[in-house]
């Protein structure tokens, strides 16, 4: 099974027990019986081991990872923020939510890109048979001298280069828009989370600080708690987060005037989610025809590079 999958299922069922007003304790003696699937049920029982000798189960979360379900590093900071207010299940399910996000996005891609994937695997097929069969005739022939051959091979490499660069490029960002919320979103996230739940503004902020720990909004934060504790004002101080847009400053500014400051990071939280969801849209009307036009740069530089020289040379030849 799928470290996505498995967590997916840890997660719902986990949501389940505990919304059928099961402690966390329970719900983890039961998710660790028989019948149970095998991540599901090592995963119960290893956090549970931790559990008992003194771990919180957001550490426990951590410490099981290169062999278990995995949370990523947003999902544990949620859990932990969550632990602070007593309401695991509210983030357990927003978790869940976004882990079925991610499993249909992989299937969308795998749909969206099928067509496409079709004529980069003929390109390839074709530029095989070239060199495999195409350039001993050619050499046998005597249509083809040396110089054209090495042109033709460095050809090849060129547009074999253009396709898989081009290809990792697209994946690596589908993958980064797809499988990763906003830091902007993550921050206002739990920001909204805890200050919803009565948690004091210089402890959620702490909470943001070890969630964005070794990223420029990280080293933001600690900034920011800096001038919060010295008195600064709430948009102030945010406003040195990179990036921010004046929708946002202006939002920040509203909670200085009227001090609903956990009503405004909910709607930053709000409209961080709108951005990202568009953006994923966005990407995912592009990644067709964006494979498209790179398996087009790929057949251009074999048909400039290798099969015009080649047709040109045996024509002169000829």
């Amino acid at each position: 099974m799928k470290k996505v999958t498995a967590t997916l299922h840890f997660t719902e069922l986990l949501l389940a027990l505990i919304k059928g007003n099961t402690s966390l304790v329970d719900s983890l003696h039961i998710l660790s019986g028989e019948g149970m699937e095998k991540p599901v049920k090592d995963t119960a029982e290893a956090l549970l081991l931790l559990m008992k000798k003194g771990r919180g189960f957001s550490d426990s979360l951590r410490l099981i990872q290169d062999k278990k379900v995995y949370f990523n590093q947003m999902y544990i900071s949620l859990i932990s923020a969550a632990e602070l207010t007593g309401k695991i299940d509210n983030v357990l399910e927003r978790i869940a939510g976004d882990l079925r996000r991610r499993q249909q996005a992989t299937e969308n891609a795998l749909n969206i890109m099928m067509y496409p994937l079709i004529i980069i695997l003929v390109a390839i097929t074709g530029t095989v048979f070239l060199i495999i069969k195409g350039m001993p005739f050619f050499i046998s022939g005597g249509f083809l001298s040396g110089e054209i051959l090495t042109n033709a091979v460095t050809g090849i490499i060129i547009a074999g280069l253009i396709l898989l660069l081009g290809g990792a490029a697209l994946f690596i960002t589908y993958y980064r828009i797809f499988y990763f919320d906003s830091p902007e979103y993550r921050i206002f996230y739990v920001l909204d989370l805890l200050l919803k739940s009565n948690v004091p503004l210089l402890d959620a902020i702490t909470q943001c600080i070890t969630d964005m720990s070794g990223t420029k909004y990280g080293i933001s934060l600690i900034t920011i708690k800096k001038e919060v504790t010295g008195g600064i004002s709430f948009s102030q101080a945010f406003g040195k987060l990179p990036y921010l847009s004046p929708y946002v400053t202006g939002w920040l500014a509203v909670a200085d005037m009227h001090g609903n400051i956990n009503e405004v990071c909910s709607n930053i939280k709000d409209f961080y989610a709108y951005k990202n969801t568009r953006r994923r849209e966005a990407l995912t009307r592009l990644i067709e025809p964006a494979v498209i036009v790179l398996t087009g740069s790929y057949l251009l530089t074999l048909i400039i590079a290798v099969v015009l020289p080649i047709l040109t040379y045996a024509g002169g030849v000829l």
